[in-house]
């Protein structure tokens, strides 16, 4: 028979634990009567994961001054290296923008000439200025390069005058019409004009005392190097290019092009 330990005795017996099986995923579940409070009580196996943590303090410093100066340094070399690439990224947007009013202009001098029988857009010494004739077609901000460095004229642009009627007073000649031009393709209608072209809105190649479309008396009016080494043109059959001045250079001759007068001869009138 057996007999209670001597330290045992005096205490109260506690209930006798009943296992019930759980179908969850964590072990079984025992149930009893706590013996202290006499309430049910559930135990659960858990597991503690305990860590020890040390905290301590840490010393804060600043930058030194040669960690300020390598910094300084590093962005002053970034900075080296990407400001030549916008740059060269701003001004190819800046001739792209310079383009499509060029190539919207063409559109508008088409347009004119569907309504007025293949006539072109004049000069302001035959009537109104091409100007004035292209903005009843809806087309008003569309006459300045966005890095023209004449602000106070109407337009950076102006026509080659061997397509108007009798260039320079010369009566056999009259390329004014757009049927009348031997290769409109090849034929030079609107340029970028120089800052410090004064000529309205036309140039003056037929002007053999001013030098006629030789490369030098052209490079005087022309703005043959405004977007990094070449300039944007019009051409008679409405179609645009931006062209580098080696390669204009080439086309003025010798050998003579059609590309300012429309025959291809080599004498101005």
């Amino acid at each position: 028979m057996h007999r209670a330990a001597p330290h045992d005795l005096g205490r109260p017996k506690a209930p006798p634990v009943r296992v019930v099986h759980s179908r969850s995923r964590f072990a079984p579940t025992r149930t009893g009567i706590c013996p202290a409070t006499g309430f049910n009580s559930f135990i659960r196996p858990t597991l503690v994961l305990g860590k020890t943590y040390m905290s301590r303090k840490r010393s804060i410093r600043g930058f030194t001054l040669i960690e300020l100066l390598v910094v300084v340094a590093i962005i002053a070399v970034l900075a080296g290296l990407l400001l030549p690439a916008l740059a060269k990224a701003r001004s190819r947007a800046n001739a792209t923008v310079c383009l499509s009013k060029l190539k919207q202009l063409g559109m508008g001098v088409a347009m004119y000439e569907g309504d007025n029988r293949d006539v072109l857009p004049q000069t302001s010494h035959q009537a109104a200025s091409w100007i004035g004739m292209l903005a009843a077609y809806g087309l008003t901000n569309v006459y300045q390069c966005p890095v023209d460095t004449n602000h106070l004229r109407i337009t950076s642009y102006a026509i080659n005058d061997f397509l108007t009627p009798h260039p320079y007073g010369a009566l056999t000649l009259d390329f004014s019409r757009l049927t009348a031009v031997p290769a409109p393709s090849e034929t030079l209608h609107l340029a970028e004009a120089r800052g410090d072209y004064t000529g309205a809105d036309h140039f003056h190649f037929a002007d053999a005392s001013g030098g006629g479309f030789t490369p030098n008396a052209f490079a005087a009016d022309v703005a043959v190097l405004r977007h990094r080494g070449a300039a944007n043109y019009l051409f008679a059959d409405a179609h645009v290019e931006g062209l580098q001045w080696l390669r204009i250079q080439l086309l003025l001759g010798p050998p003579i092009t059609r590309f300012v007068r429309p025959d291809g001869m080599t004498n101005t009138p």
